[in-house]
């Protein structure tokens, strides 16, 4: 079984410990879900659905709270936070994603909401936020009100 970073998945718990769950990642190995985030009732053998995503260890984390996007999926996020190597936009979740100052057309700021696309950077295996929607999106969305012409 193979686990999918930035969306969600259907795991088994095996063990309880004082912080939380740990789920079956299968090759990925245990997965923590921590204690805030455990249902009531939840013992070992139960299957839940999680969301999974890098903790600050880089490490695998699952969580039972809804991001505001999934990987592959675009989204309207605003900057919380910015840094000497780019910004970070707020997705409901612990952790902010980043979006690298190379691929910024323009310097994000602060406050403001942006058209993002999360993927999984293949270098790094960290889900990653693309500001470019218009190179993503409009290849292959076809142009409303002319019929099936597409964008290239």
């Amino acid at each position: 079984m193979n686990v999918k970073l930035g969306k969600y998945n259907q795991l088994e718990v095996v063990k309880e410990v004082d912080f939380g769950v740990y789920l079956d990642g299968g090759d990925d190995g245990e997965i923590l879900l921590p204690a805030r985030y455990v249902p009531e009732g939840c013992k070992p053998g139960d299957v839940l659905n999680v969301f999974l995503y890098l903790d600050n260890e880089e490490r695998l984390i699952a969580t039972t709270l809804q991001p505001w996007v999934q990987v592959g999926e675009f989204a309207c996020l605003e900057v919380a936070w910015i840094n000497e190597f780019g910004a970070f936009l707020n997705w409901g979740l612990m952790k902010d994603l980043f979006v690298p100052f190379r691929e910024q057309k323009m310097k994000m700021q602060k406050g403001r909401k942006y058209i993002v696309h999360a993927h999984v950077d293949e270098d790094s295996y960290r889900i990653m936020l693309l500001p470019r929607w218009n190179a993503i999106f409009l290849r292959t969305v076809p142009i409303i009100g002319r019929g099936r012409k597409w964008i290239s």
